[in-house]
């Protein structure tokens, strides 16, 4: 998996950190547009965690709102339905089911063509501050 599982090992993370709630749910996804908007519908809030390649912030977190990936959308294409498309697609057709809160989150790594089981020491850094701060975050909304 290397640091592109860097998402995954985030999530699993957090699932250790938070004890089970019927108003927290934990989904291990590999999947992107369409798919990956049809996993989100129904929910009030997400959060979306995955390794972003990066030349010059690797170990960064960063986040973004949807609305910072406009200029990915193409809604003329059909072969082309990326996360965004395939939002605004749904946004359309399902509006009540979209959540009312979508955040993502990032952390920069590098190409890799190496295989290995666990991250780098500094994407493993990122990860553990990005776990940090979400379970605050997950923490303040259930309370």
């Amino acid at each position: 998996m290397g640091d592109d599982g860097v998402g995954i090992q985030v999530l699993r993370q957090l699932r250790e950190r938070i004890p089970p709630r019927a108003d927290v749910e934990f989904k291990e996804l590999s999947v992107g547009g369409i798919e990956l908007v049809e996993e989100i519908l129904g929910y009030r809030r997400v959060f979306i965690i995955d390794s972003i390649e990066s030349h010059s912030g690797y170990g960064e977190i960063n986040e973004f709102a949807p609305e910072q990936f406009k200029g990915t959308c193409h809604e003329s294409s059909p072969h082309a339905t990326n996360f965004m498309t395939a939002l605004e697609l749904y946004k359309k057709l399902e509006p009540k089911r979209i959540p009312h809160k979508i955040r993502i989150f990032t952390i920069g790594i590098q190409s890799e063509f190496t295989f290995r089981e666990s991250l780098s020491p500094s994407i493993q850094a990122a990860a553990a501050e990005l776990t940090t701060r979400l379970a605050r975050e997950i923490g303040r909304i259930r309370n």
